[in-house]
């Protein structure tokens, strides 16, 4: 049966929200955002060179789709849109300044790491309002986890926006309901991700939501067939990219994701669930992730890269 999203208008409002990190996902969210028409996008970063970085990726990003998006335009009129939004974004280095207790919404972007989202969410609770959502952008850790350390009452508006980078070209949004996450609290952040152009879908809280738990398997699964032997890591990818139409093999894939990232997640998930023999750890990530082989960044992974070449 077809889900139905009703029609019915959500009492949250999204005029300001707040965004915790200025790295990719940040400024990525970031920028949609405003580009959305939200009225106030607040940006929390470590540092004033952090913030800084972070205005210009953003302000970068704005021109380059104005320039896409208003290409019969003028380039003053142009300019003048892209002054306007930027007027609506800002950028500050501390909690504090974040003006917490009038947001409607606090999204946390911050390093994939549980301590500090947990620390950040405790910190957080004090200094927002009594309806204000509560959002992690987590893409490995439960819920569950990552809201433990809060208050009960505060669990009802806690929820998960999964976004995928690059933020701006990826339409996919996962909207992940927590176990005490309310009914108009799942809608709300439905309905958000609708009006920043994204395609959400819903998921409650597992391991992986949809897109991971099905895709870190099967990147796995492809180690482990060229660690058989049985196949190498250039025809596993020309088959999957030749045989299943996917725009990248698992190998290439796991060099833009980042090896060092793949194991993370890897590590991670072998913990909760050690019976589970798709997340056992492989021998061939293992080994370049110790020799600081972790993909696309470094300049090498499962392949090495340079500025002519990608394999």
């Amino acid at each position: 049966m077809l889900e139905t999203i009703s029609s019915q208008p959500t009492i949250f409002s999204f005029d300001k929200i707040v965004i915790v990190g200025t790295g990719l996902m940040g400024t990525g969210i970031a920028q949609v955002a405003v580009e959305s028409g939200i009225q106030q996008v607040i940006v929390v970063g470590r540092s004033n060179d952090k913030c800084e970085e972070a205005k210009k990726k953003v302000l970068l990003g704005i021109q380059k789709s104005t320039k896409r998006k208003m290409a019969n335009e003028t380039q003053e009129e142009q300019q003048k849109y892209i002054e306007a939004i930027m007027k609506t974004l800002k950028f500050v280095c501390d909690l504090e300044d974040a003006d917490l207790l009038n947001a409607d919404m606090v999204i946390e972007a911050v390093v994939e790491n549980l301590k500090v989202k947990q620390k950040l969410f405790v910190d957080l609770e004090s200094r927002v309002s009594e309806n204000c959502l509560l959002v992690t952008n987590t893409s490995s850790f439960l819920l569950e986890d990552v809201s433990c350390k809060l208050n009960e009452n505060r669990l009802k508006n806690f929820g998960g926006l999964h976004f995928f980078n690059p933020v701006p070209a990826m339409k996919l949004v996962e909207v992940v309901r927590g176990n005490e996450t309310l009914d108009k609290v799942n809608e709300a952040l439905f309905r958000f991700c609708q009006k920043l152009g994204k395609s959400p879908v819903k998921c409650a809280d597992s391991p992986g939501f949809i897109v991971n738990r099905l895709l870190i398997p099967y990147l796995a699964d492809s180690m482990r067939l060229a660690e058989s032997g049985n196949a190498s890591h250039r025809d596993i990818d020309a088959a999957m990219r030749l045989g299943t139409g996917h725009p990248m093999g698992p190998f290439e894939l796991m060099d833009y994701i980042g090896l060092d990232t793949m194991k993370f997640i890897m590590d991670g998930w072998h913990q909760r669930c050690p019976d589970d023999h798709r997340y056992t750890p492989c021998e061939s990530l293992e080994r370049l992730v110790n020799c600081g082989k972790i993909g696309r960044k470094v300049g090498e992974g499962f392949y090495r890269y340079t500025t002519t070449t990608n394999k």
